[in-house]
């Protein structure tokens, strides 16, 4: 009887045991699930640009065309904001700055980060540029090339155009934060938001 109640004890631990097992390596899968990549296309209007979120989100942006465009100049901006969950400091990383479809053709393009709405009712535009520490100083204006274009300089200045650019920024809760895209074709760029 003894013998029958030790084996009873002994398979409800190896049960246990692979239980936990099996617990310890589903962890990992549901945390990458939880901070799945989030996608969105940038909108000609900023009043109407997609959220994106602190985690990393895959931005499809398109250049103006004809009929978007009175002047129908070559490039135009297009936008997506950001809402910020809580008082701090963030950090913007942009990389992957690629023509969609032709991740080998040389492409070159600027980012912009705003804040405020429009003091004029006419404006296409929210109020002000973010003041940004990038990686390559203090600039309103972030740079960007694709990496099949991008050529080493000696030392970073803020008017070179690298394949990543990291911009850090002090942010209220509940401001937010609209960053255009200017370029001349449809491109993919990776934005990566983190509070530090």
């Amino acid at each position: 009887m003894n013998s029958m109640k030790r084996k009873k004890s002994t398979l409800l631990v190896c049960l246990g045991l692979v239980m936990a097992l099996v617990l310890t390596t589903l962890v990992p899968i549901t945390s990458i699930e939880v901070q799945a990549v989030r996608k969105v296309t940038s909108s000609y209007k900023y009043k109407k640009a997609p959220a994106a979120k602190t985690g990393t989100t895959i931005v499809t942006a398109k250049p103006y065309k004809g009929s978007n465009n009175n002047k129908k100049a070559m490039t135009a901006v297009s936008w997506v904001k950001f809402t910020v969950p809580k008082t701090g400091t963030y950090q913007f990383t942009f990389s992957d700055y690629v023509v969609k479809d032709k991740k080998d053709d040389i492409m070159f393009g600027v980012i912009n980060m705003y804040t405020g709405i429009s003091r004029w009712a006419d404006s296409g535009y929210p109020q002000d540029y973010l003041k940004v520490k990038t990686n390559g100083g203090k600039s309103y204006s972030l740079y960007m090339c694709s990496p099949s274009a991008y050529v080493k300089p000696a030392k970073v200045g803020k008017y070179d155009s690298l394949s990543s650019r990291t911009a850090t920024v002090k942010l209220k809760k509940g401001q937010i934060v609209f960053i255009s895209f200017n370029n001349s074709n449809t491109i993919t760029c990776k934005m990566k938001i983190k509070k530090k």
